[in-house]
């Protein structure tokens, strides 16, 4: 059970409030997080009942559901509806098949009910019939299955084992280059009417921006270097590393996660970390397992400035560098959505299984 759960919300909360209420599809969940948010908002029962058409009653039994037993109890309904044809454990062993991801579309879930069970739906009657088993159609996940869980989880461990104390001259740093491309990052989602084709120009590909930045957890301090014209050397985190023991003379130890790009490991680089130590200033170069992306925090923050700054077209290449900077520069103005992002949690990859279940029908 969820401890209890006071007014104002924090922003963290508020915003997975608000997530959760876009992506349900069930009216009933709707109007419980309306409810929430809107009370959070000001907003007195008796006009959040007159919005939602119900009684005062209802509204405060859901504020109180809220507050005794958090989020999850408020959004949990004990009348499930009536899954159909199909029995209870008969909607279960179809739950599980479709966990699998072996289903591509609507038709092949008909078949198999039908070939398993010997109940015949209609296509319709199948969309509905997963709606209401808590099933939508969106895309999956990849990894790089190349990487290793093991070595991930070592990583974390001794990622959180040298978390600096409280008031330590020590700091923390995700380090990665990012390299916008100007007119080859425009192709998003968005809602058209059915049947519309929206084109969005595309320029190309022969002009990028290089970034090399870094990102510390501790206080969210962003630094970068940027390049509009070569590519990131072992200069250019030579520099960097500069930009930061300039930034805080006090600090005696800098620990940077690295992605081991090839200029990381420079004799350059090498000698140059060498040359501050003699000098009582220690820079730890702590290279994150091969193919770890999902273990490097900044990379979270270029997808942010991808959503923000580049999924819209520009005029010139000039115009893109200005949209870069109005976000990195100005990151302060994204501290709620940032707030949730950039925190320090990191998914492993999955073990890869012995064998994969195939596709339904092939």
């Amino acid at each position: 059970m969820e401890p209890a759960v006071c007014f104002p919300l924090d922003p963290q909360q508020r915003k997975g409030i608000a997530r959760r209420r876009q992506q349900t599809r069930d009216h009933r969940l709707g109007m419980r997080l309306s409810t929430v948010l809107w009370r959070d908002e000001g907003q007195t029962e008796n006009d959040i009942a007159h919005l939602l058409g119900v009684c005062v009653r209802t509204v405060r039994n859901w504020l109180r559901l809220f507050r005794k037993k958090g989020l999850e109890g408020l959004c949990t309904l004990h009348y499930q509806g009536d899954p159909g044809e199909l029995t209870s454990s008969q909607a279960e062993q179809l739950k599980k098949e479709i966990q699998t991801g072996r289903f591509r579309c609507a038709r092949q879930v008909r078949e198999w009910i039908q070939a398993t069970f010997g109940v015949a739906y209609s296509l319709s009657g199948t969309k509905r019939l997963l709606q209401r088993l808590g099933c939508s159609f969106h895309k999956t996940t990849g990894f790089l299955f190349k990487a290793k869980r093991d070595k991930q989880k070592e990583f974390v461990q001794k990622y959180e084992a040298d978390r600096p104390a409280a008031g330590a001259a020590t700091r923390r740093y995700f380090v990665d280059a990012c390299h916008p491309i100007w007119g080859l990052e425009l192709v998003y989602s968005c809602w058209l009417l059915r049947g519309q084709r929206f084109l969005v120009g595309m320029g190309g590909g022969r002009k990028r921006l290089n970034i090399v930045g870094a990102y510390c957890p501790q206080d969210q301090e962003y630094l970068d270097l940027r390049v509009p014209k070569g590519t990131i050397s072992a200069a250019q985190v030579i520099e960097l590393m500069t930009r930061l023991q300039q930034r805080h003379p006090k600090t005696k130890k800098f620990i940077l996660y690295l992605d081991n790009a090839r200029y990381q490991h420079a004799r350059a680089v090498r000698e140059w970390v060498e040359a501050q130590k003699a000098q009582g200033v220690e820079f730890v170069l702590d290279f994150l397992p091969a193919y770890s992306p999902n273990l490097n925090l900044i990379e979270r923050l270029w997808k942010f400035l991808r959503k923000h700054a580049l999924q819209q077209w520009h005029a010139t290449y000039e115009v893109m560098q200005a949209a870069v900077a109005k976000v990195l520069d100005h990151l302060e103005d994204y501290r709620e959505e940032l707030a949730t992002l950039m925190i320090e949690r990191f998914h492993l990859v999955p073990e890869i299984p012995a064998e994969t279940v195939p596709v339904w029908g092939k």
